[in-house]
């Protein structure tokens, strides 16, 4: 049976947000701090923009990095494809040539 969803509530920049998940509430609060994180990098390096123009700044470079990292991910799994194929390629020719 699937986890029931539980309640947690994280704050970020101040306001509070019901989050429903069944996902541990740590992780959930470790999400709302990295999100806390980026907005408060964003109000430093830009100089306190408004509040939604910070948080979208704040979602679009959350993006970038998700994005960057599912592209190295995928580059790594071709790598990875390529080299099981190579490796099954070599031991198919040991194979055929032991007597």
């Amino acid at each position: 049976m699937a986890e029931a969803y539980k309640t947690t509530l994280v704050r970020i920049m101040g306001d509070d947000y019901p989050i429903k998940s069944d996902a541990d509430p740590n992780y959930i609060h470790e999400l709302a701090r990295y999100v806390e994180e980026k907005i408060v990098g964003i109000t430093y390096k830009n100089k306190l923009p408004p509040r939604l123009k910070r948080e979208i700044l704040a979602a679009l470079i959350i993006a970038d990095e998700y994005f960057t990292e599912k592209k190295k991910n995928a580059e790594i799994e071709k790598k990875q494809a390529e080299l099981t194929a190579a490796v099954k390629e070599t031991l198919s020719k040991e194979l055929l040539l032991e007597p």
